[in-house]
């Protein structure tokens, strides 16, 4: 329980490996190759290391853009709330501003980060409801 299976081969005859593996990485660029999700051309397991970066980059990623758009929900809301409570409101203007020039450009940014130089020991957090990810963000709006 908890195990993710990760297989390489080269699609001939363990197609049904290839396929079933939680990760699947054909090291052939012949018409088997299909079998799995990921294809390398080098001839050996080392493409598989360079997998797990960039799937682990991109779920920490996927993370961190939940939190950043989540936490800026929550700033938005507090904002409004605290101008409506002294009788102002932010124009349309003001709205389309803070979303184009200062959120979009930080999203992006966010988005395009690249893995670690090296595979860490450390798995990360694979769900968005786990206690670490809510707490992070909770901690952050009672900030």
């Amino acid at each position: 329980a908890g195990r993710v299976v990760a297989m390489c081969g080269d699609g001939a005859n363990d197609c049904g490996a290839l396929k079933a593996a939680h990760v699947g990485l054909s090291l052939s660029e012949a018409e088997a190759s299909i079998a799995a999700p990921f294809t390398s051309s080098v001839g050996h397991i080392g493409p598989m290391v360079t997998l797990m970066r960039e799937g682990r980059a991109a779920l920490v990623t996927s993370v961190s853009c939940f939190k950043f758009m989540a936490l800026y929900s929550a700033i938005q809301f507090v904002t409004v709330l605290r101008l409506y409570q002294v009788n102002a409101n932010m124009s349309d203007w003001q709205f389309l501003w803070i979303d184009l020039i200062l959120i979009l450009p930080l999203a992006v940014l966010m988005a395009r980060t690249g893995p670690h130089g090296s595979l860490s020991a450390q798995r990360p957090h694979a769900t968005l409801m786990s206690l670490p990810v809510l707490a992070s963000v909770l901690g952050h709006v009672a900030l």
